[in-house]
């Protein structure tokens, strides 16, 4: 089953569900409250750059078990602390909000607002559960966290493959209407709100979990024309193809993580033209990882953390590009990032991290310090 929500939330849901099978013993309905948040300062080299500080985001997770089959599970996001009218920035938005229908340990059905099983911290987004202050710019820029659309679909563990598990939905599509070269396909998301369901889409995930060993892959293909004639008709017309691979070690200390992702805009060149724009006809790149608990060596038998980490990160959102259009080497993007993440305990973080932001063209480049809370229950 998914693990897009807190686990410190889920775990008393989880278990009354996938315990009890079908035509059991009644489960007792139950509520569970939970949350995440976190809050970041920011300092980015250069002239007239002061450090900012930021409630990035309140978070509260809200979950019913009807029965030993039903269960309802939601989040509600708060992000930069308010929302007032006429002022930039801020947002208050359902990140999801869905049912599930458990039938077997082999089948679930979901459905409602979902999150697109892609990459590593679309699903998996709680401060305590990544490193660094903020999430990487991949999961912003290719993959574009966090991603959730309406539809439907179905979980579950493949029978007689022991650790092996899927995710497959039908959502509504993006709109090209909002992709771009710097962010992608980012702002092309619907995110539930009256969503426009011409070009259905397909995302879905395969995953092979073992002791300290997590192997993945993921998919996204759906048009994106949403009704406009000028590019195209069908349900498929503009399409996009989205493939990612990521895989996840953790052996004694030591913590490995890596990520990478390819997205194939079919249509990039009418796009353009119809939208005045400049997204590249492929968006690809990815990372690696690697972090060591300091306190493996310091004090073995504590159960808290302090994980050393690296993270570089290469993508670029142009890729390619069609015919006509010309290609930013700004946004062939490198992100080096070096810090520390204390965990005294495992839904709490405290964080510190040093990033260079560096480009092909080289310019715009610098460096940026950032401190950061986190928690998640």
């Amino acid at each position: 089953m998914s693990r897009a929500l807190a686990p410190g939330a889920l775990v008393a849901v989880l278990a009354s569900i996938a315990t009890v099978p079908p035509g059991g013993a009644a489960a007792q309905e139950r509520t569970t409250v939970g949350g995440y948040g976190e809050v970041h300062y920011v300092n980015r080299t250069g002239p007239d750059t002061p450090g900012t500080v930021d409630l990035k985001r309140f978070v509260v997770y809200l979950a019913h078990t009807f029965n030993d089959q039903i269960a309802f599970r939601s989040e509600l996001e708060v992000e930069d602390a308010k929302v007032e009218g006429a002022e930039p920035g801020g947002e208050v938005a359902l990140e999801q909000a869905y049912l599930d229908y458990r039938l077997s340990d082999a089948l679930t059905l979901r459905s409602g607002l979902v999150l697109p099983p892609v990459g590593i911290i679309n699903e998996t987004h709680e401060p305590p559960t990544f490193n660094g202050v903020d999430r990487p710019g991949f999961d912003n820029d290719v993959i574009p966290t966090t991603w959730r659309e309406i539809g439907v679909g179905a979980v579950g563990r493949v029978p007689g493959v022991e650790g092996l598990s899927y995710r497959v939905y039908l959502v509504n599509g993006l709109r090209s209407a909002g992709f771009s070269a710097a962010t992608g396909i980012r702002e092309g998301r619907q995110e539930g709100r009256e969503a426009s369901f011409a070009n259905p889409s397909f995302t879905g995930r395969l995953e092979w979990a073992r002791p300290g060993l997590k192997l993945s892959g993921s998919f996204w293909y759906g048009g994106t024309a949403a009704a406009d004639p000028a590019l195209g008709k069908g349900a498929f017309a503009a399409p996009i193809t989205l493939l990612s691979a990521d895989a996840r070690f953790d052996v004694s200390a030591f913590m490995f993580r890596g990520v990478a992702a390819s997205i194939w805009v079919s249509d990039a060149a009418a796009i353009n033209t119809r939208y005045a724009t400049a997204v590249g006809s492929r968006i690809a790149g990815g990372y690696l990882e690697a972090a060591y608990n300091l306190l493996h060596a310091l004090a073995p038998a504590s159960s808290q953390k302090l994980n050393a980490f690296v993270r570089h990160e290469r993508y670029d959102t142009q890729a390619a590009v069609p015919a006509g259009t010309a290609r930013d080497e700004t946004l062939a993007r490198r992100i080096t990032t070096f810090g520390l993440s204390y965990k005294p305990t495992y839904n709490t973080a405290f964080k510190g991290d040093y990033q260079l932001l560096r480009n092909k063209a080289g310019a715009g480049e610098a460096e940026v310090v950032s401190l950061g809370i986190g928690y998640q229950f």
